[in-house]
């Protein structure tokens, strides 16, 4: 597809350890030769950190690992970053078969924690209580900076990255905890949204984030989870302008009000669809006609194993996910052509 913005890229979740070389063959053979430059890689805690070894999530990936992907895309003219969910997100249940994925849920169940809230259960905003959807990390905790922070470093340097994905998307569990409910949740966001863009900064980084938690669910019309419904909103107006907002919409609709929002706050943005075309075509169509300078370009998600992803591309296995292959085709519709 011909897109009139600079930045084509997608949204890939780390491989499993047996399927890197069929990642690095998809982004060598597929991704590059149709315009890709741009991979957020989705590594969460699935990495043989040194720093903080207590934090590795389901099958970390090694160093060695990490830096195949990296030759692949710095030979193709490809922009890596690392993506790691820095509030929500902290947990989930897996797909079967495992991608390595912790996905969501919509009851109050028993489900995983992912490798932070695994090694330090304190750092959970709600510790004691099943969470509905996903954990958060509590933003009041002085630890969480101290880990969060030692993790961020070692990802830029193994990624050799310029920049970082933080996630913040759904948060849904916020100021819960008793020294959170002292503040706002749009001060408990912003302030942490704040901290993690000055940190990345003072590392020459470029801070990506998901953008749904400054658009209000009353005034722009979005469902709860693609925009906020709980006053994390007004945070928009406090956190950094050189943000890279990646504004992300699923669900069928003819408007997208998030970009006259985030184009008079100041802030440039991607705009990331998923796996319906007819979804896509609308957000892409409104896009291109409501574009006053502030879109940069599209990055495309997936939420599939990229190995998964990888291996119908590029030898037409069945996926093995329910939507693989719904979104291998999104993904031909965006690249090719």
């Amino acid at each position: 597809m011909q897109l009139p913005w600079k930045t084509k890229g997608i949204v890939l979740t780390a491989p499993l350890h047996e399927e890197v070389d069929n990642t690095v063959k998809f982004i060598r053979e597929y991704l590059a030769p149709n315009g890709c430059n741009l991979i957020c890689m989705q590594i969460r805690y699935r990495y043989q950190f040194k720093r903080h070894p207590e934090c590795m999530g389901y099958d970390p990936l090694s160093e060695e690992d990490i830096k195949k992907i990296v030759r692949a895309c710095k030979e193709n003219g490809i922009r890596l970053l690392p993506k790691m969910n820095l509030h929500g997100h902290q947990s989930g249940l897996p797909n079967i078969p495992t991608d390595g994925i912790l996905h969501g849920h919509h009851q109050k169940i028993p489900d995983i924690r992912d490798g932070l809230l695994r090694a330090y259960p304190e750092l959970d905003e709600t510790p004691d209580e099943p969470a509905f959807y996903s954990r958060s990390i509590c933003l009041t905790n002085p630890l969480v900076k101290i880990i969060l922070f030692d993790l961020i470093d070692e990802l830029l340097e193994v990624f050799e990255a310029d920049g970082m994905h933080i996630g913040c998307d759904e948060v849904l569990n916020i100021g819960l905890c008793p020294e959170c409910r002292k503040y706002s949740n749009a001060k408990l966001f912003g302030d942490w949204v704040t901290a993690v863009h000055d940190h990345l900064a003072s590392r020459g980084a470029e801070m990506l984030m998901w953008g749904d938690r400054f658009l209000n669910s009353a005034e722009t019309g979005y469902q709860e989870f693609e925009s906020s419904a709980n006053g994390t909103d007004p945070a928009i107006d406090v956190v950094p302008k050189d943000i890279l907002v990646c504004d992300w919409h699923y669900e069928k609709q003819t408007e997208y009000p998030s970009l006259a929002v985030y184009k008079n706050k100041g802030f440039r943005m991607l705009i990331s669809p998923w796996r319906i075309r007819e979804h896509t075509d609308n957000f892409i169509r409104y896009a291109i006609e409501h574009d006053e300078g502030q879109v940069e370009g599209l990055l495309l998600t997936t939420w599939c194993g990229s190995g998964d992803l990888a291996r119908h591309m590029l030898y037409g296995e069945p996926g093995r996910w329910n939507h693989t292959e719904e979104i291998a085709r999104m993904v031909r519709y965006i690249f090719e052509n």
